[in-house]
This record gives C-alpha cells, sequence and structure tokens, in this order.
C-alpha cells in the first residue's frame, strides 16, 4: 500500500506543478508520521517517499528545518475549509448543518489512519511547543466559532452555549480518535449517528 502511494507520488511529482509537488511533500509527512513518528519523519525520509531530491524541501517550505510544523498549520487549514464548505450551503436548516459538520469531519480525506495517526503527533507537539499551540488554538477558535454559528440558529440548549459547544467538540475529538484505534468497533456511520445524538441532546430538540 504505501509503496503504491509513494509511486504515485513521483509519477506526480515529475509532471505536476509546485503547488502539487508541495502537496505532494505534505501528504509524505502525514504518511511519514502515521508509519515512523517525529523522529522517523525526517526530510530526508519523507523526500524519499515523495520522489524529490532532498535538496527540493527548500523551495516548497519557508523553513525546511521545521517542516512538521509547516505541515500541521497546512493541515489545519486544509481540514477548517474541507468543514466550512460543507456547511455553509446548509446554514439555513441547522440540524442539517450539524450533520453535514459531522459528515466532514469524518471523510476519507480527513478520517483515515494516516491523518489521525500524523493528527495525534502534532497534538503532542502542541503540549511541548508554543507555535503549534498557537495554531491549535486558532483552529479551535474556528472551529468553534462555526459551531457557534449553527448552533444560534437552534432551540436555546439545557446549559450554555459555550459548554454546549465545548462538550460537542470533545465528543467529536473523542470519536475521532475513537474511529482510529477501531473502525470496526466505532464505524464511520456510527461515529456520525453519535456526534448527532449528543448534539440534539445538548440543543434542546
Amino acid at each position: 500500500m504505501m509503496d503504491a502511494m509513494t509511486e504515485t507520488l513521483r509519477r506526480r511529482t515529475r509532471r505536476e506543478s509546485p503547488m502539487v509537488r508541495r502537496k505532494d511533500l505534505l501528504d509524505a509527512t502525514v504518511a511519514c508520521l502515521a508509519r515512523l513518528g517525529p523522529r522517523g519523519a525526517t526530510g530526508r525520509e519523507i523526500c524519499r517517499q515523495a520522489g524529490v531530491s532532498h535538496g527540493l524541501i527548500r523551495h516548497y517550505f519557508r523553513n525546511p528545518q521545521n517542516l512538521l510544523f509547516e505541515t500541521y498549520e497546512q493541515l489545519c487549514e486544509d481540514m477548517l475549509a474541507h468543514v466550512e464548505a460543507a456547511v455553509e450551503p446548509c446554514l439555513a436548516d441547522p440540524w442539517f448543518a450539524l450533520d453535514a459538520f459531522f459528515h466532514a469531519a469524518f471523510a476519507d480525506d480527513w478520517a483515515s489512519p494516516e491523518v489521525i495517526g500524523a493528527w495525534m503527533v502534532f497534538w503532542q507537539q502542541v503540549r511541548t511547543r508554543d507555535d503549534f499551540a498557537a495554531v491549535s488554538h486558532a483552529f479551535n477558535m474556528r472551529q468553534r466559532a462555526l459551531l457557534e454559528r449553527i448552533a444560534l440558529r437552534l432551540p436555546p440548549g439545557v446549559m450554555p452555549l459555550n459548554d454546549a459547544i465545548a462538550i460537542l467538540s470533545a465528543v467529536l475529538d473523542g470519536l475521532w480518535i475513537e474511529h482510529y484505534l477501531s473502525d470496526t468497533r466505532t464505524p464511520r456511520q456510527r461515529c456520525i449517528d453519535l456526534c448527532n445524538a449528543a448534539a440534539r441532546r445538548l440543543f434542546g430538540a
């Protein structure tokens, strides 16, 4: 499986634009983190998997020595853009918008073992590095702001809005990890259904 991914990245890297090549390097970083952890995800190994020369990293990243941080930044931005794009057309019906939010969060591109495995490595960095912590804070604030936009259209909840959103965010994160640990014990649709059930309990359905 990993050899096939590496070969695909190599073919794309030979013929695609710098933007696509940068994404290939980001994807290779995520894959390396999931398999090898932060120590094994070296610039040389990432370039090997992406099929590019190690020296090319400096052409695609602000600081080649900080590749993990730039990958985390981009992953947060891409996931938020993905969820926002799914929710925006549905805001007229807040329950439908919440369901779209949960489906987007558990989509294949964002709830795969590789992505969640990399995310768990990033969470470890958040606890020890100020730059990671700042990106994590901004990501969580934007995610909660989106949930608040939806929740304000719902019936009054059983607790203050901020508390309800904090609990819903925790449910979402917990089920994300549960799905990562065992997608047979807690399949994707089950996670989505549980998120919807928690929302309906919290927001007075």
